[in-house]
C-alpha cells in the first residue's frame, strides 16, 4: 500500500468538525516543520521576515469559509464565486452571489480519516468552475508532521451539489501545491511539485536537492490526466507554484528553484502544447543560499499584451524584501527587479493580476500590532505603480492574500479570523504615479 495515500470517507452532508491548528497569522514565513524525506529529519527553523506569527484557537469549527484557514475563490462564468477550503479533516466547496456576504449550504468533497489535508499558507485546496458548468476541486493530503503528499481531484457536474469519488492524480511519490489553468478550448493544464525522483534517490542513498516540477493536462473536463511527467528537477518543495494563461492560450508557470549552491531563486516558464518542453527562464539572480524552504511562493499574472508580471519574495544576498519585475519576451529574459512594500513591517506572500487597463499587486504587512494588506495599481503595463493604499487590514490571524477577477473586475480574497470572508473590489481609480 502507498504509505502516501491516506483514506477518506464521503459525507453525505456535512457536519460540525474541529478545525486543524489555527489561521494563519502576519507574513511571516510558515512553523511548518521541513522534513524533505523521513518523519525523523530534523525541524529546519523559517527563513522569511521575523514577524509574529499567530496560532490562536480556531475561529470556529462550523463548515462554512470564516471557519477556514485557507480560502480559494473562482468565478465561474455567470458571476457566482465559488470558494473551496477545509475544516478539520474535511473539504468543502460553496458558492455566493452577493459577492461573499453569504454562502450557499456547502458540498462535501472529501473526509479523510487519517493524516491531515494541506490548509494553510502555500498550500490549500483549490476550486475551478468549467466552461461547461462543471467544477473541478482539488485537495492534498499528507501523513501528520510530513512534508511529502497526494493530489487528489474531485468533480461536480450538478451545480456544485455532490462531488464524484476522489481521484489521486498520481498513485505513487509525493506531490503537492498544485495549479490549474484552462484553456480557452477547453483543456486544463496542471502543475504540482513532485517527489518520485527524490524519494528514489533518497533510497538508493544519492543526495537530491527539492522537487521535481511535473505536469499534465485533461481534455475530458478533468476526470482524467494525461502526460503527467517531470519536467525540471530540483524545485523548492515547500513553495506553491503559481501560473497563468499566455496571450497565445497556452499555460505559464512560475516556481521557486533550487540552483547550484542551494540557491533558491525563481524561474518562470511556459509549457508547450503536447506538454513535454518548457520554455523560459530565471526570473532574477538574487543569490538567496539557504539549505530550508522559505514556504514563501511567487505570483503571476499576464496581461493581454502577453506581458509575464511576477511577484515574488527574497532574503537574497543581493536583495531582500519584496519584488516586481516582468517578461516581454516570453520568460527569456526580466527586468530589473524594483522593490515595493514597507520592509519595516515585514512584508511578505505577494500576488498579482491582471484586468482590462489595469495591473495589481498586493501583499501582507505586519506593523507589531495589526496585519494589513496594500494594494498597488499600474495602469501602464507596470512602467509605474500608484501609492500604496491598505485596503483591509485586522488585529487577529489571517490568511495570506488571493486575488480573483470576475469579467473585467478584481477582488482581493482574504479570510481572517476575526473578521471572516471578504471580498474586497480592488481600487480602479488609482492612477499610476511613478512609485519605485
Amino acid at each position: 500500500m502507498n504509505p502516501l495515500r491516506h483514506s477518506f470517507r464521503l459525507l453525505s452532508a456535512p457536519g460540525a468538525l474541529l478545525a486543524l491548528g489555527a489561521l494563519l497569522g502576519a507574513p511571516a514565513a510558515m512553523a511548518e516543520e521541513h522534513a524533505p524525506a523521513s518523519a525523523t529529519a530534523p525541524a529546519t527553523p523559517p527563513a522569511a521576515p521575523a514577524a509574529a506569527s499567530h496560532h490562536a484557537a480556531p475561529a470556529c469549527s462550523e463548515p462554512k469559509p470564516a471557519c477556514a484557514m485557507t480560502v480559494n475563490p473562482a468565478f465561474d462564468s455567470k458571476g457566482a464565486l465559488w470558494v473551496a477550503f477545509a475544516v478539520g479533516k474535511t473539504v468543502y466547496v460553496a458558492s455566493s452571489t452577493d459577492g461573499g456576504k453569504s454562502f450557499s449550504a456547502p458540498a462535501t468533497v472529501a473526509t479523510i480519516a487519517d493524516g491531515v489535508i494541506d490548509s494553510h499558507g502555500d498550500a490549500r485546496p483549490k476550486i475551478v468552475p468549467l466552461a461547461d458548468g462543471a467544477l473541478l476541486a482539488s485537495f492534498t493530503t499528507r501523513p501528520d508532521k510530513q512534508m511529502i503528499g497526494t493530489i487528489f481531484t474531485a468533480r461536480s457536474t450538478d451545480g456544485g451539489k455532490s462531488f464524484s469519488a476522489p481521484q489521486a492524480l498520481l498513485n505513487e511519490g509525493g506531490q503537492r501545491f498544485e495549479t490549474f489553468v484552462v484553456t480557452p478550448k477547453g483543456r486544463i493544464y496542471a502543475g504540482w511539485l513532485d517527489k518520485t525522483n527524490m524519494l528514489k534517490a533518497k533510497a538508493e542513498g544519492k543526495e537530491f536537492e527539492g522537487s521535481g516540477v511535473a505536469f499534465g493536462w485533461s481534455d475530458d473536463h478533468g476526470q482524467t490526466f494525461q502526460g503527467k511527467k517531470i519536467l525540471l528537477d530540483h524545485a523548492c518543495e515547500c513553495c506553491r507554484m503559481s501560473s497563468a494563461l499566455d496571450k497565445d492560450g497556452q499555460p505559464v508557470f512560475v516556481w521557486r528553484q533550487v540552483f547550484e549552491g542551494n540557491i533558491r531563486d525563481h524561474y518562470a516558464a511556459k509549457l508547450s502544447a503536447d506538454g513535454a518542453t518548457l520554455t523560459g527562464g530565471r526570473v532574477s539572480d538574487d543569490n538567496w543560499a539557504i539549505n530550508s524552504c522559505p514556504h514563501h511562493g511567487p505570483g503571476m499574472t499576464i496581461d493581454a499584451n502577453g506581458v509575464w508580471h511576477v511577484v515574488w519574495f527574497t532574503k537574497g544576498k543581493n536583495r531582500q524584501g519584496l519584488f516586481y519585475a516582468q517578461s516581454r519576451d516570453g520568460g527569456k529574459s526580466f527586468s530589473a527587479p524594483e522593490k515595493f512594500g514597507d520592509d519595516a513591517k515585514a512584508p511578505g506572500h505577494p500576488v498579482a493580476i491582471a484586468t482590462k487597463g489595469r495591473l495589481y499587486r498586493v501583499w501582507k504587512e505586519f506593523d507589531g500590532t495589526t496585519t494589513s494588506i496594500s494594494s498597488q495599481t499600474s495602469r501602464d503595463g507596470g512602467k509605474s505603480w500608484s501609492a500604496p493604499r491598505v485596503i483591509a487590514e485586522t488585529a487577529d490571524a489571517s490568511d495570506h492574500p488571493e486575488l480573483v477577477a470576475n469579467k473585467n473586475a478584481a477582488y482581493l480574497s482574504w479570510v481572517t479570523h476575526k473578521e471572516g470572508y471578504r471580498l474586497i473590489p480592488l481600487p480602479r481609480d488609482d492612477k499610476s504615479a511613478s512609485v519605485k
